[in-house]
């Protein structure tokens, strides 16, 4: 007779997770009046990059996604994500958050995670800072003309730059991780948990820090 039951409550929950593909997977939403875009992913992978359109474009990139919310607080937008019981039976094909942020933005932008992991490529914005706990973070750049901040502890860091010569004052600091750099870096200065060095002119700071993940910029 249990068994029975487990089989009911597994077919319900399936059942639910099915209907829940047929959720409106995308928002967009207005950025004027917006100088922070907070983003707080949890355990949820989030993949973010800067494209030539006019709003933010929030959508996942499967049908299993919960609920996407924005609001507007003062200045700053906030994104977050419901939870949903229904991710339990997706494992190994969880959903994964997709932001598609205006080229022209010149705010902030900010992500706070968990477990889940953060995909960034060639962001415009004035200033972008991750901070994470077990979740890895990929940057990947054409070239960089922003600061950047990023802050995790177990997690690895991996920055992958097309121009090697971008104007960047480089500090990596890990605490038991490795540190692995294939950019000439000039001034370099180097310790058992820093990097320091710069690359052209130094104009923007780029700050990447672990307490036990591996750095590595290539």
């Amino acid at each position: 007779m249990n068994k029975y039951y487990v089989c009911l409550l597994l077919v319900g929950i399936l059942f639910l997770s099915a209907c829940g593909a047929n959720e409106e997977a995308m928002q967009t939403v207005s950025l004027k009046g917006i100088n922070n875009i907070y983003i707080d992913h949890g355990s949820t992978t989030v993949e973010v990059e800067s494209a030539d359109i006019e709003s933010v474009e929030a959508s996942w990139l499967n049908n299993n996604g919960t609920g996407i919310v924005i609001d507007k607080e003062n200045e700053q937008f906030n994104i977050r994500l419901k939870s949903d019981f229904r991710n339990i039976v997706n494992i190994g094909n969880m959903p994964q958050l997709s932001l598609r942020i205006p080229a022209n933005y010149e705010g902030k932008v900010t992500m706070d995670g968990s477990s889940g992991n953060v995909k960034i490529k060639n962001m415009n914005t004035q200033k972008l800072d991750i901070k994470g706990k077990s979740g890895n973070v990929l940057l990947d750049y054409l070239e960089i003309n922003n600061d950047i901040h990023v802050s995790v502890k177990s997690g690895n860091v991996q920055l992958t730059l097309e121009d090697k010569d971008s104007n960047v004052n480089w500090i990596l600091q890990s605490g038991s991780g490795k540190r692995s750099v294939s950019i000439p870096l000039e001034d370099s200065k180097q310790s058992n948990r820093k990097t320091q060095g710069q690359t052209g002119d130094g104009s923007f700071t780029v700050q990447l820090q672990t307490t036990s993940g591996d750095i590595t910029v290539k």
